[in-house]
């Protein structure tokens, strides 16, 4: 009889989603010892749940950095997280999210988003299930939520030593917790086009550096619009590609803003399945610091340039990278120019973050998931 295997996440940002697809979609192909389902905690929200949604929407649309920056670092401690486990059974708790889960029955759950590991804590504690739990941090630094019932996890997945080293002083059991690096769709990693054919398909002579700019959100957020304005007056010795998203409204006034300059430089690009082709064949990533992102970019071993995302968590993602020089953080559009203008004079400096990320060993964590699912 096959085991199940029960992945969940939660639709706050689209990183947590991206992180638990990959898992699944890894385990699937890779292990018929197994049956895998994948589970949106947020699908069965009630009203609370679903205004806690809109309202990550309305930060990753407006960016209140400071506001969200200060709210993450009160609630990192153990007396403020005091209503966590609280409000997320508020928020997730029903008698159709039971019944789901009960009726699957899952012998291991992998959790992407603390909301999904609190839920299953929950339903162990009173009966309705018995499941391992696997809970993947996905940043580069935990927090009080990730680790408030860390006695109750089978262990924590996290993206390197650094994290692991944390939550051993945060109290957490060495021997739960397992720093394989964030998990990444390896799939297509594994399966990328020749460049000349990718530069082809972009009308690119890779005579230039490339530049692929991530500035789209699926909150419709305007904000990097004007970071977009900022490279393209810089005219920079660069090709640049600027991804939108699924950001419709951002996508039409870069798409007018290039065509009304007459700026040759620029590709816009909207909802893009060919990512890592398109990072396979840059030079620099500019990109808010989500979790997800900078793991792609480890492994695709591309220097980043990070503007400001929402504070907290991203903001220990940009230090991290910085820190150990594979990328460079800009703190607002002055700052953005600066770093291009730096760039620009001196190539080099991509090249040294290029070396750096050389030294990486290649991600493998969705492999050592299986293996240990396996294991268990």
């Amino acid at each position: 009889m096959k085991k199940k295997i029960l992945v969940m996440y939660a639709r706050y940002g689209s990183g947590h989603k991206s992180i638990a697809e990959y898992v699944a979609k890894y385990i699937e192909e890779h292990n018929d010892k197994v049956e895998v389902k994948t589970l949106d905690i947020t699908d069965y929200g009630n009203f609370i749940g679903r205004m806690s949604v809109k309202l990550m929407d309305w930060v990753c649309k407006r960016r209140p950095e400071l506001i969200f920056d200060t709210a993450y670092e009160i609630l990192d401690h153990k007396l403020s997280s005091l209503g966590h486990n609280v409000f997320s059974r508020k928020c997730y708790d029903n008698e159709s999210l039971r019944k789901i889960i009960k009726d699957y029955n899952p012998d291991i759950t992998i959790s992407s988003h603390f909301y999904c590991s609190n839920i299953i804590h929950y339903y162990n504690d009173i009966k309705l299930i018995n499941s391992k739990l696997f809970t993947i941090i996905t940043d580069y630094r935990t927090h009080e939520w990730w680790t408030k019932n860390h006695k109750k996890e089978t262990g924590f997945i996290v993206g390197n030593e650094m994290v692991k080293e944390e939550l051993i002083r945060r109290g957490v059991d060495p021997k739960k917790v397992y720093a394989f690096g964030l998990p990444l769709n390896i799939t297509q990693i594994n399966k990328l086009d020749p460049d000349e054919f990718i530069l082809k398909r972009y009308n690119l002579t890779g005579n230039k550096k490339i530049y692929l700019f991530f500035g789209g959100s699926t909150a419709g957020s305007m904000y990097y619009y004007d970071y977009f304005k900022t490279i393209a007056k810089m005219n920079l010795n660069a090709d640049i590609i600027f991804i939108s998203g699924k950001n419709e409204k951002l996508k039409y006034k870069c798409e007018k803003y290039v065509k009304n300059k007459g700026i040759k430089n620029i590709t816009v690009l909207g909802f893009s399945t060919d990512v890592f082709n398109l990072m396979k064949i840059s030079d620099l990533v500019i990109s808010k610091p989500g979790g997800a992102t900078v793991t792609e970019c480890l492994e695709m071993k591309v220097p980043m340039i990070l503007v400001p995302g929402m504070g907290g968590q991203e903001k220990y993602n940009a230090r991290f990278m910085s820190k150990k020089k594979y990328g460079i953080k800009a703190r607002g559009l002055w700052s953005f120019r600066r770093c291009l203008n730096k760039i620009e004079k001196n190539p080099n400096i991509i090249n040294k973050m290029h070396d750096k990320m050389l030294e990486l060993d290649n991600n493998k964590s969705v492999e050592k998931i299986n293996d240990l699912i396996n294991k268990i």
